[in-house]
């Protein structure tokens, strides 16, 4: 096949520009190499490990690039300029995923790009010669390499699981080839690795004070009326506790009150606020003290914000603002999102809204129908900002919340 190639495209040297037909030539040959390519890193990462495999898939490879190598060779600079206007194919993913990897399996397969970069450096050389024999060497060394590599890595706690090789595979057998990605849109309703909270039925695993809370049409719902007023009143999930996390629910209020939904929080601390009378003996354990992603669409500049419920902080990130403090020290401005106005026009009043959380360490990111409200760095690790808590919901004020689709991706 290449040598019917070379024969063809013997008279593209005459010409001072390559035309359709001369470039779909020369991009099947490309084309062709980066199969053989691609065979060779699958064959190098086989599991058991394929001797014979490995060296049938390097020879065709070696004579694929010898055979463009020669071709390219014989072209003007003219020539070479138009060849690379044309994007060639590539044999694997620019920026693939590992699925379920581990940050030790990223260690062990960075140390094997690392390792595989000298004989990358001598194939590449090895190309310019346009001698079979040494392309051919470089191209069955470098695989020979892949494939010890890739046993101890397999021998070992790192073990890689045949969709992770699969990936690692189409990513071209290292890290070396990845390019600049964009990531993905958000997905809201995306569940993938959460859990639900909420069945969607019953109060199953939240625990409050039924005065207020019940629930209603396929959403979690607390009411607080002239008649039966709530003041702060939360409705705590039992079951679970965590600290590093990703939130995702829907929340509506109605009416002029207010709520919010708590995360890292505890109960059973002595409550600072005034209860109203009605609401009886106060009840610790279900009232919540700790951060809580706020929600109050009638209040001007509140919903996104980020607010330390029951403790000296407060409010300590505004909506549009990231902010860096330690606990109870001062706290510092260290960069804005937005307007805090033109922020608030996102906020939907009497409907549902999207928000979601992400916690990971001493950072707290609140994001509402896929914007970025606010943002929290909170250095000191014994803050209340930074222990393992619960999950709960507020209503304050005269209101009606609904809070439905629940989900939680936990991290520890």
């Amino acid at each position: 096949m290449y040598r019917y190639l070379l024969v063809a495209l013997a008279f593209f040297v005459q010409s001072a520009d390559l035309n359709d037909e001369q470039r779909a030539a020369l991009d099947r040959m490309n084309t062709d190499l980066a199969s053989a390519r691609a065979e060779l890193v699958k064959a190098s990462y086989s599991d058991p490990r394929d001797e014979k495999a490995i060296r049938t898939k390097a020879e065709n490879v070696g004579a694929a690039e010898l055979a463009l190598a020669k071709v390219r060779a014989e072209l003007t600079p003219t020539q070479v300029a138009a060849l690379n206007t044309r994007r060639n194919p590539q044999q694997y993913e620019p920026g693939g995923t590992i699925p379920n990897i581990t940050q030790a399996q990223v260690e062990a397969l960075t140390h094997l790009t690392n390792d595989l970069m000298p004989l990358m450096r001598t194939l590449a050389s090895a190309r310019t010669t346009l001698k079979a024999q040494a392309i051919q060497q470089a191209e069955l060394a470098l695989a020979d390499a892949r494939a010890d590599a890739f046993a101890k890595i397999q021998s070992s706690a790192n073990r890689l699981a045949p969709d992770q090789i699969q990936a690692f595979v189409k990513m071209g057998g290292s890290f070396a080839n990845v390019t600049f990605t964009k990531p993905q849109p958000l997905t809201f309703y995306d569940h993938e690795g959460y859990v639900s909270m909420f069945d969607g039925v019953s109060l199953k695993g939240w625990d409050g004070n039924p005065k207020f809370w019940r629930v209603e049409d396929g959403a979690i719902v607390g009411e607080s009326t002239p008649q039966n007023r709530s003041g702060n009143s939360y409705l705590v999930y039992r079951d679970m506790v965590a600290k590093d996390f990703t939130l995702k629910f829907e929340i509506k209020v109605e009416g002029t009150g207010g709520s919010g939904f708590q995360y890292r929080s505890k109960t059973g601390i002595p409550w600072l606020a005034n209860i109203p009378a009605n609401v009886g003996p106060v009840n610790l354990n279900w009232m919540l003290t700790g951060p809580q992603a706020d929600f109050w669409p009638s209040a001007k500049y509140w919903t996104g914000q980020f607010y330390s419920e029951n403790t000296p902080m407060r409010i300590l990130a505004w909506r549009g603002q990231v902010v860096e403090g330690s606990g109870l020290a001062e706290k510092q401005l260290m960069g804005n999102i937005g307007d805090i106005d033109a922020l608030g026009k996102l906020v939907k009043m009497n409907d549902w809204n999207e928000y979601t959380v992400i916690a990971r360490s001493g950072t707290l990111i609140q994001i509402l129908n896929g914007q970025l409200m606010a943002v929290m760095v909170d250095d000191d690790p014994a803050s209340s900002n930074n222990q393992p808590g619960l999950f709960g919901i507020e209503i304050e004020a005269t209101t009606k919340v609904s809070v439905r689709n629940i989900w939680v991706k936990k991290f520890n």
